[in-house]
């Protein structure tokens, strides 16, 4: 056959081929899977954080993503399936009814103004830091979420750039639609038990606010379905790495979904491993690697940035491991929130709703949790042969207790517990009235006998859930996280802001001249309180960002002075923005890093409205003359613990001394750590390195005179360096025998010995 007579065959079977993969990708994509692709495009922005140009960074993500995403929807273990009428007629309406409830009503709680739009700023336009930085964010987590909330501001406006949070919420329940399916087989009522599980109040807060805990709700379901359905699937490797590409991009939304993962991972591990769904012994090898590959791929980009910005590539977690020079070790978790001690570990689902200031700011909790962990453990100990309920009751007890024990506990990392728990009690309440659809092994014993009572027990059950989801929804008509009005209690202001819809997109189009000419010319921002760093990024996003106020970077050396280099390299004007109650502790926060404050200007800002204004005081903050101050201020750091090392040694050691003598001894003084010792501190002489000496008692324990002599350095002592000194030491007054003990001294801030450097320690003997 001639190349002329094959050309239209080969032509033809591409085209063949190109049809069959596009037919299979409309089978297999399902309504979340837009999203997703969305999802796929912010991560791989952070893979081309390395280009400096940031439109091209972008137009190259497209691609990048659109093909991640054609070989997930391609590949996919099932289709998705459609949803019918009876869903969107019974979800929608409520859904949008609390969308709407405080819609035009510009979101401004604490997490957003405080970090969540620096974080989407910074991330829109490449890396989270920004050249000139020094660390403007109290939490420098991975701003993935934020940037992709960023994207639908930008596009949509302040106000409508929220509805990414409805569109997670709807993939939501269509997962959740999936996973009811084996338990209630009927439309109508399948459809009000999705929405009984998706009405919780910390979802509904969360709807139409910039908090960004519901983009991987979705993502997390998903997983929990393929791992439920592994036993049905031909390709099982690839459903594997299908939800090992899930979990993934869940922990890169936020790593405190790890109480989520945790329980999924343990189901995949068994399924893998055994029972019909086990993989073969050679398969294992290439799975795992192709799992652990697709976990990891939403990871590492921001994890390699991190590393390579702070030597922690989960900074500020786990830093006791990873020791990052700007962070102080003994940071944890805020111990407001969760149990304390075993035994409220274990209940502390229960608990939640009994406690529930311990549970969340928002100080209310209706109970899902502890309703959902009684029912699961009731469902074990009733339908434990039922695999598929088993399986279900497991991943809740399982999740509740990594919830409690990872030392968290707090309302917003346990949003997937919460529509699991609403799950299984469906699915234990259906389960209670007849046999579950595809069951795995016989029918209980229970079952056998009929279920007279089980109907009662699924009535009570549910009507246990409609309960807790109308004191949910009582909650979220009352509550959310900016503690807005609604349409309800102001109709008429809620009109007036509904006008700004779609014409919210720049801050500075709301203010007036005056408020534009004293912000728009900042040449950095020195961050002096909280609640402002997002206006200032709304408002000037390029300008570099100079914090103040969080103290964990001013508890190292290295972070000191990265922040005075951060100072003098930043451009004028330096301004600070505050709100009026913080404005002596940002005056006190500025003055204390041996800044300046000038002239204090109050403002009102019009956030994304006339009538919503935010009152501010604009600072101008000074450079001292001179970088005497500064310079003294990074050295008053205290080195890390394992470079308060000395070796101290003497020629001639005093045996015996007379009752207060005085008497000049020569050390040899070596810096054995990885700082320069300075020889100068501020004008009082604190900060400074001396040699000093202090009498103990004949054992060497109780303390004589702590305070004898002081010895400074001719000049700053470099590590390794060796330098001889002459120190002064005056002998108690009464005889005995005693320990001289000579360590060097960070005046103000430690004795060596304090850190585990050694001591030079001589035997006198004070005798008349």
């Amino acid at each position: 056959m001639t190349s002329a007579t094959l050309q239209p065959v080969l032509s033809e079977t591409r085209t063949g081929a190109a049809r069959r993969a596009l037919a299979r990708m409309r089978g297999r994509a399902g309504f979340g899977d837009a999203l997703l692709l969305l999802y796929l495009l912010v991560f791989a922005r952070q893979y081309l954080w390395p280009l400096d140009s940031n439109a091209l960074a972008w137009a190259l993500s497209v691609p990048l993503a659109c093909a991640a995403w054609y070989f997930y929807v391609t590949t996919k273990p099932f289709a998705d399936g459609r949803a019918g009428r009876e869903f969107w007629l019974v979800l929608l309406p409520p859904l949008l009814f609390f969308y709407l409830l405080r819609l035009p009503f510009p979101d401004i709680s604490w997490d957003v103004l405080n970090y969540r739009l620096l974080h989407a700023e910074r991330s829109l336009r490449g890396t989270l830091f920004a050249p000139g930085d020094f660390f403007p964010t109290p939490a420098p987590y991975n701003p993935a979420p934020d940037t992709l909330t960023g994207l639908f501001r930008l596009a949509l406006g302040y106000r409508l750039g929220t509805v990414v949070n409805l569109l997670a919420l709807v993939w939501t329940a269509r997962v959740v639609e999936g996973l009811l399916r084996p338990f209630v087989a009927r439309a109508w009522p399948r459809a009000a038990c999705v929405l009984l599980v998706v009405l919780a109040e910390h979802l509904l807060y969360e709807v139409n606010n910039y908090m960004v805990d519901l983009l991987a709700l979705p993502l997390l379901l998903e997983a929990t379905r393929l791992a439920l359905r592994a036993g049905e699937a031909e390709g099982r490797r690839a459903l594997f790495v299908h939800v090992a590409l899930l979990l993934g991009l869940s922990a890169a939304l936020k790593l405190t979904n790890a109480a989520a993962i945790l329980p999924v991972m343990l189901l995949c591990a068994q399924r893998a491993l055994f029972g019909p769904s086990r993989l073969r012994v050679r398969e294992l090898p290439a799975t795992l690697a192709a799992c652990f590959a697709a976990f990891v791929a939403p990871l590492v980009p921001f994890a390699a940035y991190l590393w390579r910005l702070t030597g922690n590539p989960a900074f500020p977690l786990a830093n006791t491991f990873f020791r990052s020079p700007y962070w102080p070790t003994g940071g944890g978790w805020d111990a407001r929130w969760g149990p304390k001690g075993l035994w409220e570990t274990l209940a502390w689902p229960v608990l939640a709703a009994f406690e529930p200031a311990r549970h969340s700011e928002l100080n209310v909790y209706s109970g899902r949790l502890g309703l959902g962990l009684f029912v699961a453990l009731g469902g074990l100990a009733l339908l434990g042969r039922e695999r598929r309920v088993r399986e279900l009751c497991l991943l809740v007890v399982v999740g509740c207790l990594a919830w409690s024990a990872g030392g968290m506990g707090y309302s917003r990392y346990g949003l997937y517990l919460e529509l699991l728990s609403g799950i299984t009690l469906v699915a234990v309440a259906t389960s209670l009235l007849g046999p579950v659809r595809d069951r795995v092994g016989p029918r209980s014993d229970v079952a056998r006998k009929g279920l007279s009572w089980g109907t009662v027990a699924a009535s009570l059950l549910f009507a246990a859930l409609c309960a807790q989801a109308a004191l949910a929804c009582r909650y979220a008509l009352a509550y959310e996280w900016s503690m807005r009005p609604t349409a309800l209690s102001s109709w008429r202001l809620y009109r007036h802001e509904a006008r700004y819809i779609f014409r919210d997109r720049r801050l500075a189009d709301f203010m007036n001249e005056e408020t534009r000419g004293l912000l728009l010319g900042v040449g950095a921002w020195v961050e002096s309180g909280p609640k402002t760093n997002g206006i200032e990024a709304l408002v000037a996003p390029r300008a570099p960002a100079i914090t103040v106020n969080h103290h964990e970077y001013f508890a190292t050396r290295t972070g000191r002075e990265s922040f005075v280099r951060a100072v003098e390299a930043a451009p004028a004007p330096l301004l600070s923005l505050c709100l009026p109650e913080d404005l002596a502790e940002a005056k006190r926060l500025v003055e204390s890093r041996r800044l300046l404050v000038g002239r204090v200007v109050p403002l009102e800002l019009p956030f994304f409205s006339q009538r919503r204004r935010l009152g501010m005081m604009l600072i101008e903050v000074k450079r001292p003359e001179g970088r005497e101050a500064l310079e003294a201020f990074w050295k008053a750091a205290p080195f890390p613990d394992d470079d308060y090392r000395a070796e101290i040694e003497t020629a001639l050691a005093p045996r015996r001394m007379r009752p207060g003598q005085r008497a000049e001894l020569r050390f040899s003084v070596r810096n054995a750590g990885g700082f320069a010792w300075p020889a100068r501190g501020d004008q009082s002489g604190m900060y400074q390195v001396n040699l000093g000496d202090r009498w103990l008692d004949r054992t060497g324990t109780r303390v004589v005179n702590d305070l004898d002599g002081r010895t400074a350095l001719a000049a700053d002592l470099p590590p390794g360096g060796r330098a001889m000194l002459t120190l002064p030491v005056n002998a108690p007054k009464e005889p005995g025998e005693y320990v001289l003990e000579i360590d060097m001294i960070h005046e103000g801030v430690t004795f060596f010995r304090e850190k585990g450097s050694p001591t030079l320690r001589m035997n006198v003997l004070v005798e008349p």
